[in-house]
């Protein structure tokens, strides 16, 4: 091998180069007061959904009860005939 394989002199400048230049100063952010925000079409009809089943869940209920009623009467009936 010739001489300019192991010629490492560039290396050592580029090292120097590097050491000069300063290192990075840290700047914190100003903090800042959070944005509102903007909701979406899609997150609105969310809410506004579970807002009306909230409102319907003791209807619901109450339907459910009824339909057990019914249904238990119906059941008794056809077994004792």
């Amino acid at each position: 091998m010739n001489d300019i394989a192991y010629d490492i002199s560039h290396l050592l400048d580029v090292e120097r180069q590097q050491a000069d230049v300063p290192a990075p100063r840290v700047v914190r952010a100003v903090p800042t007061v959070p944005a509102r925000v903007a909701r979406s079409g899609v997150a609105e009809a969310q809410e506004a959904l579970a807002r009306e089943l909230i409102q319907c869940a003791p209807i619901h209920d109450a339907m459910v009860q009824q339909y057990l009623r019914m249904s238990g009467e119906t059941f008794r009936e056809g077994r004792a005939g």
